[in-house]
């Protein structure tokens, strides 16, 4: 199938689904033909339909069963939905219903009754019996007021038309607690009943935007059929973002490097790159502040991904990454190779003396959008760039900067973001909490122009990310962020997947949301790096690395064969991948070639690559290697090199070591206390937090660091030293295991 071919027959079975109105009264109310409900989930352990093992009337009732052993998560969902036409005339509902469960266990599964997503009756399972009983719901105070539908931007209709849920909804996480609840006899009555059980008026979650619609000439929703349509609304939501934020001026043409007139203010060598700090003009009179990092050893021939790295709100700007263990992922992609820049953001780090009211900006957010671009403008000239391979990066403040630049330049073909953005309602946790967007710093039309009245902004964040399809938008949005609360994405989340799913783009679209603060979790970033790597089509390893993190298990065989290969570096490549995959095929050969290349100490540092390889298989041949070279390694690369392989080392059997005579972590507390070189420990004190799993030793490692006589500036725009901040970490987190 075409991809337009796709996007068709997408677009036919979206709007073919939609359940038909069912005018002046139920369709199917008991449920003995089989049309008029539609069956809604959510998780996939409850188990819904339409059965005939038991009745209240007739032969068939909808049922909801959950077997004993099956685990749910809190708010997994079955149930029906039927849209209505209500009126004045509409009084009440009545039903009956019943569940198998005889237990005094409570609060976990509820029945609940909802009228256009508020819940207007609900019952614990345990709190009702075995036998059929009749619920009776009054409508007259919803109905009330007549309703009034959203059809355009700005233009809303009366709407008779009420979409009626039944369902099974759990508030608590499940493991072992089945049972069964059957619902059966739904009518509409005529008059008001006289002893109904509706529950306490509940908060009805936001209504959000509907994203596949496009607002036709007369400003009203129509929906999107044609491929034409998603441009058109990609086109029309950026001009909402430009109203919130103010124009967006246009930059200069710019055909070399020099035309940035970039001036380099200092350059340090660390590890896989060289890190330079850099100031470089975007227009006139106006000066962009960032740091450079750019790749060491690499082919002169050869072209990298650019990445645009956004820093949170932090005084301190882009050198915040510097003394921030927990989240350093421009530093973390520039050892994988990447070419990456992160800018300071108007009013921070170096830039933090920006004057919002002298400038020609509306808003810091559209003056952070040209910035940005500015720095996309400068990647693609770099000599070291393949400007077809763009991605960007942030997180918080520098999470919605990243979907921000994004959604305006498609030349962006990832955004990643970590804790930066939930729909303006779910942000409104306190009243008066949306001001806090209408500062100088952010956008002030917000205010000025919407009164901060969310229900009048011309954009919403889930709109944003509808403007970054087709391309790829991750999103990491915690549970626990009390930043940009994690429900909010929660609940746009399906909306933004249907929108790339009927874009033809399903899988473009990933949504990762860790039980976490706000923070950027190891393993979600390294879910984000894959994407990344696949998005790029770029991978440290080459092919071999995008082979094994795209096939997974089934690259092993090819990984295995690969091991023979003539170039040594492949067969590193393939047994690195393997150990990835949990395969130890590549050890035997590892050992070999680090008997060969540990011999020529023109190869030492390829030796200690392999070094660190055996070391995550449990081998610690390289450990005589390592602890030599890292006291007395004659080049950078040499003793930050060794510095990995043993803390790799310091992981494996304490036992084992103590019998072989190997003392990793006392190496380590060496290298903390004599290491000179500044690029080397900061990859040292940054590594060892990384790879490091006993706590307790990272402590006494960086008690020692943070007290070297040899480093005691702290970076920029910091009071404290590196190797302090990441002994406090340490010291924080001693009985975690957050990375």
């Amino acid at each position: 199938m075409t991809n337009a071919a796709s996007i068709g027959f997408s677009l036919f079975v979206l709007f073919a689904n939609v359940a038909p109105l069912q005018a002046g009264g139920l369709k199917s109310p008991s449920f003995e033909k089989p049309d008029g409900w539609k069956i809604v989930t959510q998780g996939d352990s409850f188990q819904a339909g339409i059965g005939d093992d038991a009745s209240q009337t007739g032969r068939r009732s909808f049922t909801v069963s959950l077997p004993g052993d099956s685990p749910t998560k809190k708010e997994d969902f079955a149930g029906i939905v039927q849209v209505v036409e209500l009126t004045t005339a509409d009084k009440g509902i009545s039903f009956f219903a019943k569940d198998s469960y005889t237990g005094t266990t409570s609060r976990y599964h509820w029945m609940e009754l909802l009228l256009d997503g508020e819940v207007i009756w609900e019952a614990d399972v345990a709190g009702g019996d075995t036998e059929w009983r009749k619920v009776t719901v009054d409508l007259t105070r919803y109905l009330k007021k007549a309703k009034r539908k959203r059809v355009g931007r700005n233009t809303y209709r009366e709407d008779t038309k009420y979409e009626i849920t039944f369902r099974v909804f759990d508030r608590r996480n499940v493991t072992r607690f089945g049972i069964q609840v059957w619902a059966d006899d739904f009518k509409l009555l005529k008059e008001t009943p006289t002893n109904p059980h509706n529950c306490e008026k509940k908060k009805v979650p936001p209504r959000l935007n509907e994203l596949l619609v496009y607002d036709d000439e007369d400003g009203l929703f129509q929906p999107i059929t044609k491929r034409e349509h998603f441009q058109k609304k990609r086109q029309q939501i950026l001009a909402g973002m430009l109203k919130g934020m103010g124009p967006l001026p246009e930059r200069p043409k710019r055909r070399s490097l020099s035309d940035f007139n970039i001036r380099v203010i200092n350059t340090q060598v660390r590890g896989r790159y060289v890190k330079k700090t850099i100031r470089f003009d975007v227009a006139e009179a106006e000066v962009v502040h960032a740091f450079l990092y750019e790749p060491l050893d690499k082919p002169l021939t050869e072209k990298r991904p650019g990445i645009v790295g956004m820093h949170p709100t932090s005084q301190s700007g882009k050198s915040s990454f510097e003394s921030w263990p927990l989240c350093n992922f421009p530093i973390e992609l520039a050892m994988k190779g990447y070419v990456v820049i992160v800018p300071d953001y108007p009013g921070f780090g170096d830039s933090q003396n920006h004057n919002f009211d002298a400038d020609r900006y509306d808003s810091g957010t559209i003056k952070g959008v040209f910035n940005h671009m500015s720095c996309v403008d400068l990647l693609q000239l770099h000599p070291d760039v393949n400007p077809n391979k763009i991605g960007t990066i942030g997180h918080s403040l520098g999470g919605h900067n990243a979907m921000f630049l994004a959604a305006f330049d498609d030349r962006v073909k990832i955004a990643v973001s970590s804790c930066g953005w939930t729909p303006f309602e779910y942000y409104e946790t306190k009243k008066g909490r949306l001001k806090t967007w209408a500062l100088p710093t952010y956008m002030p039309p917000l205010q000025t122009r919407y009164n901060s009245d969310h229900t009048k902004f011309p954009f919403d964040f889930h709109e944003v990310a509808a403007a970054i399809a087709p391309r790829v938008f991750f999103s990491s949005s915690p549970t626990g962020d009390g930043v940009f609360p994690g429900w909010g994405p929660k609940a746009a989340a399906p909306l933004i997947a249907t929108f790339f799913k009927v874009r033809g783009v399903e899988q473009s679209f990933q949504f990762h949301q860790p039980r976490a603060q706000h923070r950027f979790p190891w393993d979600t970033r390294q879910a984000a790096y894959r994407s990344m790597n696949d998005a790029l089509d770029y991978h440290f390893h080459g092919k071999l690395g995008l082979l094994a993190e795209r096939d997974g298990d089934a690259a092993i065989p090819i990984l295995k064969k690969s091991l023979a290969d003539a170039d040594p570096k492949r067969r590193w490549a393939a047994a690195d991948m393997l150990a990835s995959l949990n395969d130890a095929s590549g050890l035997q050969q590892m050992k070999q070639d680090l008997k060969t290349f540990s011999a020529d100490r023109k190869q030492a540092e390829h030796a200690l690559e392999i070094a660190r390889v055996l070391a995550q298989l449990n081998d610690n041949s390289g450990y005589e290697l390592a602890a030599e070279l890292a006291a007395n390694g004659i080049t950078p690369g040499q003793r930050w090199r060794a510095a990995v392989v043993l803390a790799h080392i310091a992981n494996t059997d304490e036992t084992a070591l103590q019998a072989a005579g190997m003392k990793p972590v006392a190496a380590l507390k060496r290298m903390a206390a004599e290491e000179r070189h500044e690029g080397v420990f900061f990859v040292f004190v940054n590594q060892v937090h990384k790879i490091l799993k006993n706590r307790e030793d990272m402590i006494d490692i960086f008690a020692i660091a943070k007290d070297s006589k040899h480093h005691t500036e702290p970076p920029p725009g910091n009071r404290f030293r590196m190797a302090e901040i990441f002994h406090s970490v340490a010291v924080r987190d001693r009985d975690k295991t957050w990375r």
